[in-house]
């Protein structure tokens, strides 16, 4: 019971949510520490998870990995250094919607 309760205790420093910039979401992937590369690839799937079907539509709901969806990700942020100081969750939206925009009956881009 007393372990439980420790563990409840600790929930909120353990579930905190962040608003990354793109700065936040690329040093993380750069980085020698292998849980910060590991935050870096969950946030990108979380932002992915929340942006599908809304943001953006892949064509295939198979077949697409989280290391895709990192390096993707990464080589943005590697060719766009001018843009990392906005939201990282705004920047995956955009770059993924780039990449599978969304068509409407129309054939236009739902953004």
């Amino acid at each position: 019971m007393r372990k439980l309760l420790v563990a409840l205790l600790m929930l909120p420093a353990l579930a905190r949510a962040e608003f990354w910039t793109g700065n936040d979401l690329f040093n993380r992937m750069s980085s020698t520490d292998v849980i910060e590369r590991v935050q870096a690839v969950g946030y990108v799937m979380g932002a992915y998870d929340v942006g599908v079907n809304l943001f953006f539509c892949p064509t295939t709901q198979t077949g697409i990995t989280a290391g895709q969806l990192r390096d993707m990700m990464f080589n943005w942020l590697s060719a766009n250094a001018h843009r990392r100081h906005e939201s990282a969750e705004k920047l995956i939206n955009e770059v993924f919607a780039k990449n599978w925009p969304c068509r409407n009956r129309g054939g236009g881009t739902r953004l």
